[in-house]
């Protein structure tokens, strides 16, 4: 086997949002640093995802300034929700908090994560996909890490080594660290449809969300790309799925009868793929001696939503944000360890409250009444789309307010908002 011996700065396993970002991150915070990206697949490649990227990705994109790789992207301007009761709930995105834009993108990740692993590797980062990681070993200035390729070895020796090699990352596991506990994790499944008339059908690009209906205690989702292309899916919480001894491509192809029966056309089906998803209710260790987590190898997904895309970003610019002038320094594991505070302190209350709002989506009854206080209350609505696409969290003012509204009678909630109404 040939092998060679090469010095790198950062090595980061894993080409996807969030290794492709703190790639970007450490060249344009310093070009003269040398950054690699490993990952086994040659891109562009598939990914399942739900696609839809939101106005938190789309800040990182222009802090970036990459944010051209959405030039010509149809925009989707609101979200319909529905759940048991036969509930649905139209609402336009909500302006958010830290953030310019109130819109959402449905871009294929196979198409997305390729256009922003180009942008990184035409800032300098060197490309090693389509070679597999083996092994890290660590030594006196960081890791030595050998990857392969056709049987051919390349050794590096990194001061930084960056695991953001996915949920089933290897890089976790060579650190001692086990996956998430099924309670902390979902199983979904996602697929391509074409429909010709789901825009009209909802008069707009609208994300649709079906809470606790076909997925028993999860959600399903479809997300209109472009054309007539549309993204579905289904996921449910894993301890649940084995309980249950519940089939996802079955709970699949019963989303699938819900849209025919509402009258959306479904044209077709392919590309069904089922993936994990490692939920922040249950948030890896994030920093090691010489190493970091990031994205869904550090668990990094919206409780909630299931959306992970976002968080890995950012946490690829905090990380490197707070050691891209420490690489040569003793310093350098401070500033891991101000990386994790960071992403902690910012987003914990965060993900603690859209744990706490799985639960709720996770009992019918409490589903079904959420739905009918959001059908009637703007402030309720905005809230729930807040959590699903921004970084909001219940404060004390917050949970007093709903507890009020879970308490009177929806008459009362649906009076006022008549009113509220014939007042504009």
């Amino acid at each position: 086997m040939n092998s060679f011996l090469r010095n790198f700065d950062v090595v980061i396993i894993g080409g996807g949002p969030s290794g492709a970002s703190a790639g970007i991150a450490y060249k344009k915070l310093n070009p003269l640093l040398k950054v690699a990206i490993v990952d086994k697949e040659i891109f562009p490649r598939d990914k399942s995802c739900g696609d839809a990227i939101g106005p938190g990705v789309i800040s990182v994109l222009k802090r970036f300034s990459i944010q051209d790789i959405l030039d010509e992207e149809p925009k989707v301007v609101s979200t319909s929700l529905s759940g048991p009761g036969q509930v649905l709930i139209n609402n336009y995105i909500p302006e958010v908090k830290n953030k310019e834009d109130s819109i959402v993108y449905v871009i294929p990740r196979k198409e997305l994560d390729y256009r922003i692993l180009r942008k990184a590797i035409n800032l300098g980062v060197e490309d090693f996909t389509g070679h597999k990681f083996d092994t890290m070993t660590k030594n006196s200035n960081g890791w030595e890490v050998v990857i392969s390729k056709d049987g051919k070895r390349k050794k590096f020796n990194t001061r930084l080594l960056v695991g953001a090699d996915g949920a089933n990352s290897r890089v976790r596991a060579s650190l001692g660290l086990s996956s998430n506990e099924d309670k902390h994790k979902a199983i979904a499944i996602r697929a391509y449809i074409d429909s010709p008339n789901f825009i009209e059908y909802f008069n707009e690009r609208s994300l649709f969300f079906e809470i606790n209906v076909s997925a028993a205690r999860g959600y399903a989702w479809a997300f209109p790309s472009r054309g007539d292309l549309i993204n579905i899916g289904i996921g449910v919480p894993v301890h649940l799925f084995k309980k249950y001894k519940l089939n996802i491509d079955s709970l699949l192809e019963s989303f699938i009868l819900t849209l025919e029966e509402k009258g959306i056309i479904v044209d077709g089906v392919r590309d069904k793929k089922s993936y994990m998803l490692p939920f922040a209710s249950s948030l890896r260790e994030l920093v090691h001696s010489n190493a970091a987590l990031i994205g869904d190898a550090a668990s990094m997904i919206n409780p909630m939503s299931g959306e992970g895309i976002f968080y890995g970003m950012e946490a690829g610019y905090i990380l490197a944000n707070n050691t891209f002038d420490r690489i040569d320094s003793e310093d350098l594991q401070k500033g891991l360890f101000n990386f994790e505070e960071e992403f902690k302190k910012r987003f914990n209350k965060h993900f603690l409250s859209c744990t706490l709002a799985r639960i709720i989506l996770q009992i019918p009854i409490l589903t079904r009444r959420l739905l009918k206080i959001a059908k009637n209350d703007q402030h309720t609505i905005d809230f729930i789309v807040e959590l699903l696409f921004d970084e909001a969290h219940i404060t004390p003012k917050e949970l007093v307010f709903l507890t009020i509204k879970f308490l009177i009678p929806i008459k009362l909630l649906e009076i006022r908002a008549k009113n509220n109404t014939s007042r504009q």
